[in-house]
Order: structure tokens, then sequence, then C-alpha cells
């Protein structure tokens, strides 16, 4: 997790975010990791803000900030392009899937047949 603040009690805070998008098959994510926030946090330090604090107008002022936020959070954090063939579910251990093979198994047997204690079962 990353904070990033100024002085009049602005904060942006930024976890460990994965942005996806599915076209045809392909994942989008950006790859953020301990090494990239090293770099994006490197970066941004050696910007210069003077002429951001510089301006009059506020609505300016946030929007020269957020140009360079962008600009070096795209250049650490590149987009990946993947393709999504599987879908990766982590959390469904080895009894689930016993259980749910056994529950369909259960399910056909009720479905093809009309004995009242297979439905019962």
């Amino acid at each position: 997790m990353i904070f990033y603040g100024d002085h009049e009690a602005q904060i942006i805070m930024i976890e460990n975010i994965v942005l996806t998008k599915q076209i045809n098959n392909i994942t989008t994510k950006r790859d953020i990791n301990d090494q990239n926030i090293l770099e994006f946090q490197l970066l941004l330090s050696h910007e210069n803000l003077e002429k951001i604090f510089m301006e009059n107008d506020t609505n300016t002022s946030v929007n020269k900030f957020l140009n360079i936020f962008l600009r070096v959070f795209h250049s650490c954090f590149i987009k990946k392009h993947t393709n999504f063939n599987t879908i990766s579910k982590p959390w469904i251990t080895k009894g689930i899937k016993t259980s749910c093979s056994r529950k369909r198994e259960l399910y056909l047997k009720v479905r093809d047949n009309n004995e009242m204690e297979h439905k019962l079962y």
C-alpha cells in the first residue's frame, strides 16, 4: 500500500490493484510489485513540482499534478496482455471438487430415476 500526500491534507492511497479487462480471451493487467513501486517512488520524487505550487487556480494545479502522477504511474506499471484460457480459482480445494463431483453424480441418478428413495437420499 502506498500513501502520497501533501501539506493540504490531500491523500492518494493506492493498494495492490489488479486491473483486468477481458476482450476476446485476452486479459489486461498492470504489473505492480515491490521493484516497480520503488521505481515509481523514485521517479515521482525527481519530478519538479514548483510550477504546481506557483499556480493560482486550484483546478489547474490539481490537473497538472494528476498529469505528472499518471505519466509516471503508466511508465512504471505497464499493462500486460495475456491470453485468458483458464479461470484461476485457487480457493477451489480438492475436497470441494470431490463434493461437486459426488453432487453431480447424485443429481444424474435422481434425474434419470424416478424412485422416491433416490430423491430422499
